[in-house]
């Protein structure tokens, strides 16, 4: 970000130069007006603008990414959700097929040890 900032003001310092060095007065001529105005005026005021121009393209884009950030993030909140809610129901589910073998185990053995007896007697 420093790197940025001294390469931005050294490229202003630059533009000031030549802008004082070419202060000589100018036409101008811009669809119904006609002026003469000093060419560093010109040149500062193009620079201004398009220092303005970059500046509002940027907030505009690092807009955008917030948003698309915010909309990603609650898009993984949601997911998160449904994940919780998938675990709880699949534990759920464990635990009734846990207890749905028990009780067929269980069955089974009563089975078991009755079809023992009868054989027995």
């Amino acid at each position: 970000m420093q790197a940025k900032f001294i390469f931005s003001l050294i490229l202003a310092v630059l533009v000031a130069i030549f802008a004082i060095q070419n202060s000589a007065a100018v036409p101008v001529n811009f669809i119904v007006y006609h002026l003469e105005i000093s060419q560093a005026l010109i040149i500062l005021i193009s620079a201004i603008i398009g220092a303005i121009i970059a500046f509002s393209l940027g907030l505009m884009k690092q807009f955008n990414m917030n948003k698309a950030i915010k909309d990603k993030d609650k898009q993984i909140r949601n997911l998160e959700m449904s994940v919780a809610k998938l675990e709880i129901e699949n534990g759920e589910l464990h635990t009734k097929n846990a207890m749905s073998l028990d009780s067929e185990e269980s069955r089974l053995n009563t089975s078991t040890i009755s079809d023992d007896k009868n054989l027995t007697h």
